[in-house]
């Protein structure tokens, strides 16, 4: 099963709403649009490669 990364959009509050007016869906339409903001500056960690790292060393 897929986990999505993205980052919430700073004016996402809900699902259909956005404190810009727009129709507000987190997967969907927030991630193209304009007014897009992502909320913290979140690094992401590669899992799979920390994994494999792991596996490598013993």
């Amino acid at each position: 099963m897929s986990k999505f990364r993205e980052t919430p959009c700073k004016y996402y509050i809900s699902y259909g709403e956005c404190q810009k007016g727009r129709t507000a869906e987190y997967k969907g339409y927030c991630q193209h649009c304009r007014k897009y903001y992502p909320r913290a500056k979140v690094r992401h960690i590669n899992k799979k490669k920390q994994y494999n790292e792991k596996m490598k060393g013993i």
